[in-house]
Formats: C-alpha cells, sequence, structure tokens
C-alpha cells in the first residue's frame, strides 16, 4: 500500500512538471494572490465609506434629503437661498453688486422689449443648467442669441420659455438685466464659483464655455492661494488659460461673507469679476453631477463640510436663529427707480 501511495505521488509531481500543468499551477497561485488584494481593497473602501468625509457623499445625501421634503410636503430649506430675487435680495443687503436690472414681470409674453437696451439675459427666477437663462442682442429681425448666433423674434423668444414653464423646468416671474461679457465679441462672462462652508472657502473654480447651453465647458481649480489644481474634476476638460480675476481677494472675502450667513454647512457661491467689482450670480446648496474628485480632495472638502457642520451645530446651540441672515445694507431692489417688494 506504501508502495502504491509512492507511486502516486511521484506521478503527481512528475504530472505537476509537465509545462501546460505547471502554468496552470501558476496562474491558480497568481490568481489567489490577486483575489486576497481584491478582498483587502474591497474592505478598506467599505472602511473608507463610513470612516472618512466624503464631500460627494453629502451632497448625495443632501439630494435626498431634499427629495424627502418634497414626498412629505414640507419647505426644502435649500429654497431659502436658490430662489433668483430672494438671493439677489440677500446678496444686496450684503453690499454684493447685482446686475442691472432692467425689469421684472410675472408672465413672459408681458416683457416690454422695446423699453430694453440692446445686450440683455433674461432669466426665470427658477431654472437648472441654464435653461431659464437666455444671453440676448438686439439685432434686425428681433434678438440674437450671443454665441450661437440664432435670430429669435420676440414671439418666438416667449414661446421658448413657455414651453419650459409648462414642463415645469422653469418657473417665473421673469428678469431681464445686465449683460455681463463682451456682446460684440460674442464672449460669455467666466464663473467664478466657490465651494463655501458656513464662512470658510474651501476650493475656487473657474468655468468658461464657449456657447450658451453648449456642452460641459472647461475648469480651472484654485486653492486660495491662487495655485492651479490640475484636472481634478472627474470627466470635465481643465484649462489653465482661463484668466484668474484681478480681483480674486475681493471675491472670496465676498463668497466667505454670504456663506456665513447662509445656515448650511455647505453651499456654492457663484460670482463674476468684471472690470474689478463683485457681482452676485446666485447660490446652490447642492450641485448637480456625479462631482467626481479624487479621493484626496473629496475626503477634504468633506473635512470642510463636517467642521461647518459643527460650527452650524453649535451655533444653533448657542441659541443661533437657523434662519437667512440679512446683511446690513438695504433689501429692497430697484427696478426702473422703483421698490420691487415681491422677492419670490
Amino acid at each position: 500500500m506504501a508502495r502504491i501511495s509512492g507511486l502516486l505521488g511521484w506521478a503527481r509531481r512528475r504530472a505537476r512538471a509537465l509545462p501546460p500543468i505547471a502554468w496552470r499551477d501558476q496562474r491558480i497561485a497568481e490568481l489567489s494572490v490577486r483575489q486576497r488584494d481584491t478582498v483587502r481593497e474591497l474592505k478598506a473602501a467599505k472602511t473608507r465609506e463610513v470612516e472618512v468625509p466624503s464631500f460627494r457623499r453629502y451632497v448625495y445625501a443632501e439630494r435626498r434629503l431634499a427629495a424627502r421634503m418634497r414626498e412629505i410636503n414640507r419647505t426644502d430649506r435649500g429654497t431659502a437661498v436658490t430662489y433668483k430675487l430672494r438671493s439677489y435680495s440677500f446678496a444686496q443687503s450684503w453690499g454684493v453688486s447685482l446686475p442691472e436690472i432692467y425689469g421684472i414681470w410675472d408672465q413672459v409674453e408681458d416683457i416690454a422689449w422695446d423699453e430694453l437696451p440692446d445686450t440683455v439675459v433674461v432669466k426665470s427666477k427658477i431654472g437648472t443648467y441654464g435653461h431659464g437663462v437666455l444671453p440676448l442682442k438686439r439685432v434686425s429681425g428681433g434678438w440674437s442669441v450671443i454665441t450661437d448666433g440664432r435670430v429669435l423674434t420676440e414671439g418666438e423668444i416667449v414661446a421658448r420659455f413657455k414651453e419650459k414653464q409648462d414642463k415645469g423646468t422653469i418657473e417665473g416671474p421673469f428678469v431681464v438685466e445686465e449683460f455681463l461679457g463682451d456682446a460684440a465679441e460674442e464672449i460669455l462672462p467666466i464663473d467664478v464659483k466657490f465651494y463655501a462652508f458656513y464662512g470658510e472657502v474651501g476650493l475656487i473654480y473657474l468655468r468658461s464655455v464657449d456657447a450658451h447651453l453648449g456642452p460641459g465647458g472647461k475648469y480651472r481649480f484654485l486653492d486660495l492661494e491662487r495655485r492651479d489644481l490640475g484636472p481634478i474634476y472627474g470627466g470635465h476638460d481643465h484649462d489653465e488659460t482661463i484668466p484668474i480675476p484681478d480681483n480674486l481677494a475681493d471675491l472670496v472675502r465676498a463668497a466667505e461673507q454670504l456663506s456665513a450667513a447662509v445656515p448650511r454647512a455647505f453651499v456654492r457661491v457663484d460670482l463674476y469679476g468684471v472690470a474689478g467689482r463683485v457681482v452676485f450670480g446666485e447660490l446652490t446648496p447642492r450641485p448637480g453631477g456625479p462631482l467626481i474628485f479624487p479621493d484626496d480632495v473629496d475626503e477634504r472638502l468633506g473635512q470642510f463640510w463636517e467642521d461647518a457642520h459643527v460650527r452650524l451645530l453649535n451655533d444653533a446651540i448657542d441659541g443661533g436663529d437657523y434662519a437667512l441672515r440679512y446683511g446690513p445694507e438695504p433689501r429692497e431692489l430697484i427696478v426702473g427707480g422703483k421698490p420691487y417688494a415681491k422677492l419670490v
């Protein structure tokens, strides 16, 4: 019996020495090591999901909370800063300039086109991804959409907005205001966006688009020392030639001041640096898109978020008013020399 067992062992060893069998055994060993490494990586990733701050995870949670608020028919606190005219009033109260407002109309068909200057922007109270915004230049036969050359009649512009309104993607009233870019050169203004955390700016990014509602645009991310952070935004084109505004320090201070008065751990503050002016754009509590940042950037922004949340909770515990805090400057919007009262 022992002799048979020995012969079988010898046969196995000889078989394993054959090239096909040896390759198979080596391959199995390599796959086993790879499997163990993958299991360790997955465990590390799961640990990271629950133990490490994540900006992306917090934004996704905010989106779910907002959806839940709508389901139970409660007011989403985010609307305290997203309605166009309310946010304009808020920014003005803190001394931040607004684009010059030429008129506000409850219905888009009531816009007094003949009374407007030759370059304007029409904006709805609510609208995402620029669909409630139309930059226009007066031309023969109507209005040209700045950057794409389409000429629309006033009736076509009204129909365009009415269609979006019927679909529920925008809401009135409608604001007609100053165009901040270069209409003669068909250039849109550069957005200067700040990821702001209850009084602290964690990230700056500049966005440049060639055409209104054009695909994507180009981005340039900066830290507070104006250092270019490279292509850190997944799926978007990085362009280090986008110019940094000369008054960036003033823009940072304005973003910090505005975010400190918003009772949220995070809000994105959009501004423009135009001819030395700090001009208000909008406030966005829950940016859209996948927000794909490298792990270290995502974690750093997540830490900003958590620190801001702690400060916000402590302020509330200490008796602070959990409400939008207006500044000392006038809140009324003056339109055509008269105050506009309905800040919806």
